[in-house]
């Protein structure tokens, strides 16, 4: 065997030939006719405990086979680490599912040698997320989206044992499981998750039922600051109130599921610090009613969601950033009494007025379309980065009122581009309302004469319509620093070449004018 190509050099230690490199792990040399002991090895066995517990379970295991005393202090880390993502489970690709049981045997085998009876971290990882498992099926590279929604095949006894085996040890402060099974079947998420009172961080991405944990009485996680949930569906109104309730140091919480119709959702905490609500629902489905909210320590807040009847958002004084995508309307029965849709906008906009970042997509923003909107929404006296993330509209009344109602912003970001490939262009009469706005309006914001520094514009099209509405903000950007724009590279169409479509817009941007002559322009 050639050893020189197969990564390895062979050297006679019995010379005194010292070794052509250096290394941290190994010393070896010769003296006395016995060779000294590698580096690792004469570490205190505390530390190599906290070394190899911060590695993958996988590394970890490499680690070990250094040396009889690594060997040794494997079986007393403190955290393992299991993660299959390497590991594909797509029907088409079966030679790839065939890599799945001998991960299966490593991590039984991990266990069954743990000797130590204190575990402070576990984290278990089988199958694809939810974003991916409810939105995108499986994409394996190379070869597109799937068209099955494709699972590893894992019997319930197996993976009984691999969820209880944490809990079975004293001082877990971090469990992290993400379980996504073929059949789950009745299988059920075992309830004692939620009773165990050393808790720190929960995050759990599962397909299993969970009946047995929405019919609990009472959860007791008193110590527990970090919750994430991902789950296929939440069927039980109060779950989020009891859990909420029963978490006293709770921090961070993110519950992201598909949501069935409630009459009244809360959350209700003094110690909640970030808030990442996304409650996906049906369209046939009929709305929240009404959602309550009253974080008074609240600094984050995410929320996806259909557009509610009633919102009540109370105590928002310390927030500093909110990301709202409001994904539809939503349909209501013809029994409730419902209000316009902008009243229940405003409802959930006006609460965040304190924010510094702020971020608005989906039908939110279009329903704010109309004259006169300035005089609705509140003044964001603190915002400094706002982000417009729907292109399925016009921008002549929204971006000015929001411009005007943000004095102190600066950074204006279109995340989504400015307009849809596929919208409507037969709307002649709002095109040309939206082309009259940009060349004539005159006001300049307050934000623009002294704050606003940095334009970006992603998912550029390079149409007409773009131009006008960048030539709007150039001639009224007084301090603009910076013009950032992506330019959109269509899936369907290879000419003219990207780098052509650059080359043409530099030269059509260079002949705008524009209120700041010291704004650099990107175009990528």
């Amino acid at each position: 065997m050639d050893h020189m190509n197969s990564g390895f050099t062979i050297m006679d230690l019995s010379s005194n030939e010292k070794p052509p490199y250096s290394t941290t792990i190994w010393n070896i040399r010769k003296s006395s006719g016995n060779l000294l002991a590698d580096r690792l090895s004469v570490l205190p066995d505390e530390l190599l405990i906290q070394i190899l517990s911060l590695l993958p379970t996988t590394d970890a295991v490499v680690m070990s086979i250094l040396s009889r005393k690594m060997r040794s202090v494997f079986p007393l880390i403190t955290s393992l680490d299991f993660d299959d993502s390497p590991i594909s489970y797509c029907l088409k690709h079966p030679n790839r599912i065939d890599r799945f049981p001998a991960f299966v045997s490593f991590v039984i085998k991990a266990i069954h040698t743990y000797q130590s009876e204190h575990l402070s971290r576990f984290r278990l990882r089988i199958g694809r997320d939810f974003v991916t498992r409810s939105f995108s099926g499986c994409t394996i590279e190379g070869t597109g989206p799937c068209d099955k929604c494709c699972f590893p095949d894992l019997k319930f006894p197996l993976l009984n044992i691999l969820i209880g085996f944490p809990l079975s040890h004293h001082g877990l402060r971090e469990l992290d499981l993400r379980i996504q099974v073929r059949k789950p079947g009745e299988d059920q998420l075992p309830s004692e998750i939620f009773t165990c009172d050393t808790l720190e961080a929960l995050k759990l991405d599962v397909n299993l039922g969970l009946h047995q944990v929405f019919t609990m009485p009472f959860f007791h996680l008193p110590k527990l600051k970090l919750f994430h949930f991902t789950t296929s569906i939440v069927s039980e109104k109060d779950f989020l109130n009891k859990l909420v309730s029963s978490c006293p140091l709770l921090e961070d919480l993110t519950v992201q599921a598909w949501w069935k119709d409630f009459p009244f959702t809360t959350v209700s905490s003094p110690s909640l610090r970030r808030l990442c609500l996304k409650l996906y629902q049906r369209l046939t489905e009929e709305n929240s009613n009404s959602l309550h909210i009253n974080t008074p320590n609240l600094k984050s807040l995410d929320y996806y969601g259909n557009l509610a009847v009633h919102y009540d958002i109370q105590n928002m004084q310390r927030l500093v950033k909110a990301d709202i995508n409001i994904n539809n309307v939503g349909y209501t029965s013809v029994s409730q009494e419902v209000d316009d849709p902008l009243q229940r906008t405003l409802s959930l906009i006006r609460p965040l007025s304190i924010v510094q970042h702020l971020s608005l997509a989906g039908l939110y923003v279009q329903i704010l379309d109309f004259y006169g909107v300035k005089d609705y929404l509140p003044v964001f006296r603190n915002l400094k980065y706002l982000e417009l993330g729907y292109r399925q509209f016009y921008w002549d009344k929204v971006l000015l009122a929001f411009l005007n109602c943000s004095p102190v912003l600066e950074t204006l970001v279109f995340p989504q581009g400015m307009i849809n490939e596929n919208m409507d262009m037969e709307v002649f009469e709002r095109l040309k309302l939206e082309r009259e706005f940009c060349r004539t309006t005159r006001v300049i914001p307050s934000c623009c004469r002294s704050h606003l520094k940095r334009i970006v514009i992603k998912k550029y099209m390079v149409t007409e319509r773009e131009i006008n509405l960048i030539q709007f903000l150039l001639r009224h950007a007084l301090v603009l620093e910076e013009l950032v724009i992506y330019v959109y590279q269509f899936p369907w169409r290879t000419w003219p070449p990207i780098e052509d479509r650059k080359c043409s817009l530099i030269r059509t941007l260079r002949e705008l004018p524009r209120a700041s002559v010291t704004c650099l322009i990107k175009v990528l």
